[in-house]
C-alpha cells in the first residue's frame, strides 16, 4: 500500500479554524504543551504572523484528506531555529505522517538558511520522542524536573 503524502502549505483562516479544535483537545493541549488560549488571543497571534520574521508556520495537509495538522520553525538564532509541530487529526495517528511532516519542515529549513534545528517535546509524549530520535535527533538536555526533553539536530 502506498501511504498518501503531505504536504506544507499556507496557514490561512481554515487551519487556524482547525487549530483552535486541535489545540482545545485535552490529549492534544498535553502532548504539544499548548497553554489555555481564547480566540481572541488566537486572532490576535494569527493576525501579527505577517510581521513577524522570527515565526514561520505552515499548515499541514494530507493530499487528498485536507487539513490535518501544523508545523513551523520559531525562535531563530542566527542558523539555528526551534521546530514545532503536531497532527491534530488523530484519525492519522500512527500512519508515518509525522515522519513526513518532520522532513518536509526540515526541508524548508535548509532552503531558509538553517544549518540546524532543536526543539522540545513533552516527557509524556512517547510516541512523538520515539519518532525524533530515530530521525537523528539528540537529547541537549533532560532535566529531571523539567515538563519536556530539549532536542536538537544538525542538518545534512
Amino acid at each position: 500500500m502506498i501511504m498518501p503524502s503531505i504536504k506544507l502549505v499556507p496557514y490561512d483562516e481554515a487551519y487556524l479554524e482547525r487549530s483552535w479544535v486541535w489545540l482545545n483537545d485535552p490529549e492534544i493541549r498535553e502532548l504539544t504543551m499548548t497553554p489555555v488560549f481564547t480566540r481572541q488571543q488566537q486572532c490576535e497571534f494569527f493576525a501579527a504572523l505577517d510581521s513577524r520574521s522570527d515565526y514561520l508556520i505552515w499548515g499541514v495537509e494530507l493530499i487528498s484528506h485536507g487539513p490535518i495538522g501544523a508545523a513551523g520553525l520559531k525562535n531563530h538564532r542566527g542558523t539555528l531555529a526551534e521546530y514545532w509541530g503536531y497532527i491534530g487529526e488523530k484519525r492519522f495517528w500512527g500512519q508515518g505522517l509525522g515522519r513526513a511532516m518532520v522532513g518536509a519542515v526540515e526541508q524548508r529549513a535548509r532552503g531558509a538558511g538553517f544549518d540546524s534545528l532543536d526543539l522540545k517535546v513533552a516527557r509524556k509524549n512517547l510516541r512523538a520522542s520515539s519518532l525524533y530520535h530515530k530521525l537523528g535527533y539528540n537529547e541537549i538536555s533532560a532535566e529531571s524536573t523539567a515538563v519536556y526533553i530539549k532536542m536538537g539536530k544538525s542538518l545534512p
